[in-house]
């Protein structure tokens, strides 16, 4: 939203932003903000190296579409004028026809992290936890009841950082994901 000073949001580390943070772990200074048009260049140079050239394209196509579209957000994380970090989140996704009914029941009215990404080199330094904060933060401020992810990895870190909990799993194209959700009190 143009004149919110609430996008640009420096922080150290995850108590601020609601998360917590271990003591076997570093913080690391980052600028949260939203992202703009002109920042999906830049997020796909700093972070999507590893990506073939059409694979770069088909991302950068996703991300503007969260730049531009009203009812979602592109967030990043900027460390020494790099994009180390990004949230996609989606007001209210539809729900995959793979899930089973009464779970897409449930996750109507919450909001859908659709990506989190932080540079590979950079990880356990706070930037996820904090990233992670802020989309929640967004789904809050839209009045989402709660916010759910579809993850095939990191299902203990949402678990034990921000208390989602497990709704089921789900097979695509062989890979087994777990649907997580959070209810917001």
């Amino acid at each position: 939203m143009e004149g919110d000073e609430s996008k640009n949001e420096p922080t150290s580390d995850n108590r601020e932003t609601g998360g917590t943070v271990g003591p076997e772990r570093a913080s690391l200074m980052v600028e949260l903000r939203l992202a703009t048009d002109a920042d999906v260049e830049a997020t796909l140079a700093d972070l999507c190296v590893h990506m073939s050239g059409q694979q770069r394209d088909l991302f950068g196509e996703k991300l503007l579409r969260y730049v531009r579209k009203p009812d979602r957000d592109l967030m990043v994380a900027i460390h020494g004028g790099q994009i180390v970090g990004l949230v996609c989140v989606i007001e209210q996704a539809v729900v995959p026809g793979t899930f089973p009914e009464e779970v897409g029941e449930r996750l109507r009215r919450f909001a859908s992290c659709t990506q989190l990404l932080v540079h590979p080199h950079l990880r356990r330094q706070g930037i996820g936890t904090s990233l992670f904060s802020r989309l929640e933060n967004w789904a809050r401020d839209r009045g989402r009841g709660g916010c759910w992810l579809v993850t095939r990895r990191m299902a203990d870190w949402y678990r034990n950082h921000f208390d989602y909990e497990e709704l089921g799993r789900i097979r695509e194209k062989g890979i087994e994901k777990v649907i997580m959700a959070k209810k917001f009190e």
